[in-house]
């Protein structure tokens, strides 16, 4: 029982105790008035009687006419003259009339008067003494009807003051009831920091908690300001200060996949005979050359919002740039930049520049290598810039017929489930990742040639979700996916998790769609899980965190994707109900063999944990890596280095 339960039951117990004694005490004090009245009437009537009878000069039959001229009036239940020697005279009475009053209560409340008494003479002898006792049924029923009256009177008091005191338990109990949720809130890692109530008492305790919540959120970003310099150390050239390698590469696949992308140009810079320039130079002025050279890579990225530079190897930088159409143009003006920069018309070093553009739907490698051939042919050919062929209308298919597809795909259910197993360091399953493939190749509707669709007719998200983005199908699609993973779940019993895209959020009533699909499989909604990626507008949403809420009700295992890019954004998920955070492969590539990569995968699980998070790992391919991670701590992984069901590694 909860404590304010407690508190309005021994209101309660209180309230009505000091009602019911009150009561009580009025009915006592009320029933010894009544008898003062009844005494007093007895003893008047028998006082007025003996007047009347003194005046028949001693005539017994004259006084016992008066006596029973005033007993049938019906007020009286007996009335009796004795002499003086103690002999009845006469006596006339009655049965106890029946009173108004219920029986118990007559009986808890009696009334009992002493008999009026008085002499009665003849001149100046006293022939007898008259004893007159009165009805008492009016009585009882005039302490019954007061006894009614103050009941209700008590009862609507009653009431009046349960409901105050309940009104002023309720307004006490919403800062109890936050700094519970305060209390809680911090136990799952999230520092929230409560208003502080007009209550001496709580305010105090609200103060000390918001103050602890401050300092474990000092400690939380402490901690991850640590992650963040480590994550520089493994991402970040010390030279340069550019991305390395492997993590400019992750960010080209990321602006290869996105979406809502309008295409990407990549371009590669080559400084010419780096050995001989630092056997001229020495290292020291050869790094303040490297670094000059970056300086000039990071003024696109500063002009241009999407831009990533980085340093590939010791002489090749390379620059993403989030637009088609514009390689050509940036390549000229950056070998003019780079050849024009004081430093290195100085050291008399020569740059080339090769790349390509209109870039849709090639994964990283391939992106590079076409940039590459460029590069190589630019160094061959002593031409400062040289492009790959232009590619930006191999794809013939145009927005219509991109959405006719789809929309042809989605009607006709041409769809199936991927299925990416996610396994803990035990080989168990946590959960099947299930991309949506669409068949986008298939026959239109009525077509009797139509041919059965093969696995290998399927394509994966990033073959559609640009142009099911631009065609605003991605809502349509989500909830497929959704409604497939319910019945996959409900038929063999296995854990699955789906995406849900930014855009589909946004759209009007998806939230609830996702809420009902989920209401009609409750079974089958607290085995999936639904991730969406990591951003801090995504976890300042308030509309993501609603959402959330309700499927996290419903039994929803909810995650963040691609996580690992900016630590101190997770602080900003301490407000969102979600289970864990998917680490993206690009940050633990190398995890086995580079020391800063293992500090900073380690720091990253530690501070996924402290939140109260699971830490799982995407994109693993090497068994190495997959093994640094579980020593690691890391509570799940998924890639081609994951076996499902495999032993304990």
């Amino acid at each position: 029982m909860t404590m304010t339960r407690r508190v309005e039951l021994l209101i309660a117990a209180i309230l009505l105790s000091a009602l019911a004694g009150s009561l009580w005490i009025h009915a006592l004090a009320a029933r010894d008035a009544l008898q003062v009245q009844l005494e007093v009437l007895n003893q008047d009537a028998a006082t007025a009687l003996a007047v009347s009878m003194s005046q028949q000069k001693g005539d017994i039959a004259a006084i016992e006419s008066v006596a029973s001229a005033q007993f049938d009036l019906g007020h009286y239940r007996r009335m009796r003259l004795v002499d003086t020697d103690g002999r009845t005279l006469f006596e006339r009475s009655l049965p106890v009339r029946l009173s108004a009053a219920p029986g118990w209560f007559v009986a808890a409340l009696p009334l009992r008067a002493p008999t009026g008494q008085a002499p009665v003479s003849s001149g100046w002898q006293q022939l007898g003494l008259i004893q007159v006792e009165a009805q008492a049924a009016w009585a009882h029923a005039a302490l019954w009807g007061a006894c009614a009256r103050t009941s209700a009177f008590l009862a609507l008091l009653a009431v009046v003051a349960m409901s105050l005191a309940a009104w002023l338990l309720r307004a006490w109990e919403r800062p109890l009831r936050a700094a519970v949720g305060q209390s809680q809130a911090i136990a799952e890692g999230r520092f929230v920091v409560a208003d502080e109530p007009a209550m001496p008492e709580l305010r105090t305790l609200t103060r000390s908690m918001n103050c602890m919540a401050g300092q474990l959120r000092q400690v939380f970003d402490q901690q991850a300001g640590q992650v963040a310099r480590l994550q520089r150390e493994a991402q970040t050239d010390p030279v340069t200060d550019l991305p390395v390698r492997r993590h400019f590469l992750g960010q080209l696949a990321d602006r290869l996949a996105d979406p809502g992308g309008a295409g990407t140009a990549l371009l590669l810079v080559r400084m010419l005979r780096l050995d001989a320039v630092n056997e001229r130079l020495g290292f020291e002025a050869t790094d303040r050359l490297l670094a000059a050279t970056a300086e000039i890579l990071q003024t696109y990225v500063l002009r241009v919002s999407g831009a990533v530079a980085g340093r590939l190897n010791g002489s090749d930088f390379g620059l993403v740039l989030p637009a088609s159409g514009v390689a050509a143009e940036t390549a000229q003006s950056l070998a003019a930049a780079l050849g024009a920069s004081p430093l290195t018309r100085a050291a008399a070093v020569r740059f080339c520049v090769g790349g390509v553009d209109a870039l849709r739907g090639q994964s990283a490698g391939a992106a590079l290598a076409a940039a590459d051939a460029a590069l190589a042919q630019a160094e061959v050919s002593g031409h400062p810039v040289v492009l790959a062929a232009d590619d930006r209308n191999a794809d013939t298919v145009g927005a219509r017929a991109w959405r006719a597809r789809l929309e042809l795909a989605l009607d006709q259910g041409k769809t199936r489930l991927g299925e990416v197993p996610v396994v803990d360091r035990h080989g168990s399953l946590i959960h099947l990742e299930c991309p949506l493939l669409l068949a986008l190749a298939g026959s239109p509707p009525g077509d009797a040639a139509a041919q059965p669709l093969r696995v290998g007719d399927y394509r994966p998200p990033r073959e559609w979700l640009p142009q099911a983005t631009r065609a605003r199908l991605l809502p349509r699609a989500d909830l497929v996916a959704l409604e497939m993973a319910l019945r996959a779940i409900s038929a063999d019993g296995r854990p699955r998790c789906v995406r849900v895209a930014q855009a589909s959020l946004a759209e009007p009533g998806f939230t609830r769609a996702v809420e009902q699909r989920l209401a009609a499989a409750p079974a089958a909604a607290q085995r999936l899980s639904i991730e969406w990626i990591d951003s801090a507008y995504q976890a300042a949403d308030a509309l993501l965190r609603d959402a959330a809420t309700a499927w996290r009700a419903r039994g929803v295992r909810l995650g963040v994707e691609h996580a690992g890019a900016s630590p101190q954004t997770l602080s900003l998920w301490q407000a969102m109900p979600i289970d864990y955070v998917k680490i993206d492969a690009r940050h633990l590539v190398g995890v086995a063999k580079d020391e800063a990569v293992l500090g900073y995968a380690g720091s990253l699980a530690t501070l996924v944990h402290n939140l109260g998070l699971k830490a799982l790992a995407d994109g693993i391919t090497e068994e190495g890596d997959l093994q640094a991670l579980w020593d690691l701590g890391f509570d799940g992984a998924a890639g081609d280095a994951v076996a499902l069901g495999a032993p304990e590694v």
